[in-house]
């Protein structure tokens, strides 16, 4: 851990256990679900296996990140976040609607994965506080095949890598086309959002009023 701003601040008592460079990006990929340090390192271009391992040992001894031992035949550690880990979602939805107000709109030669486009073009925005009685699972990927499982309960939403689960509905989005939507700098055009066919139109209606799509060329 870095040093401390010793000052009796919640800002900066946060700051001192994940205000360290790389460490809430960490969080980030934790948050989609169980990581092997190898998966952490591939969504990391760029960290120092070293530093990768002192901020999962740090995260680890403040009680925010637990490592366990899988059984075998898999027999390797995997890392995940406890219950004050995982309550920094709303920490990092928060910073994320933040900086996307500030980020550039991608380029056409820019490739916009599917973990970035749920995230920024769709968690950041979901709105259930009003719905705590909405229990929906949504399995989201793109064109390539990737898939993810969103999760709406208790008036959150969570999502996870893969498909965990039936979906009451699967989603197939353009990323970059909606992050560009996200930003007002979308052309007009079809929403970068296709539901399978044969989808209740109930369900595309709900979907598109919990992420903020309802009302086309929404922005942050």
């Amino acid at each position: 851990m870095g040093k401390s701003y010793a000052q009796y601040c919640p800002a900066a008592t946060t700051l001192d256990l994940v205000g360290e460079r790389w460490t809430l990006l960490i969080v980030r990929e934790l948050l989609g679900g169980v990581q092997r340090y190898s998966d952490l390192q591939r969504a990391l271009p760029g960290i120092p296996p070293n530093l990768l391992a002192d901020r999962l040992r740090d995260l680890t001894a403040h009680g925010l990140v637990a490592k366990r031992e899988l059984p075998p035949p898999a027999a390797r550690s995997v890392f995940e976040l406890t219950a004050d880990g995982r309550a920094l979602d709303g920490v990092l939805r928060e910073l994320s609607l933040w900086g996307l107000r500030r980020m550039q709109p991608p380029d056409e030669d820019r490739h916009v994965g599917l973990t970035m486009g749920v995230r920024m073009g769709l968690l950041i925005h979901s709105s259930v506080a009003e719905r705590p009685d909405l229990v929906r699972t949504w399995v989201v990927q793109t064109d390539e095949g990737r898939q993810m499982t969103l999760r709406a309960a208790g008036g959150h939403v969570s999502a996870e890598r893969g498909v965990t689960g039936d979906a009451d509905l699967v989603v197939t989005i353009d990323a970059a086309e909606l992050l560009r939507v996200r930003m007002g700098v979308a052309p007009p055009g079809p929403m970068p959002v296709t539901f399978a066919a044969g989808s209740p139109s109930g369900l595309q209606d709900e979907f598109l009023a919990v992420f903020g799509l309802d009302a086309a060329g929404a922005t942050p």
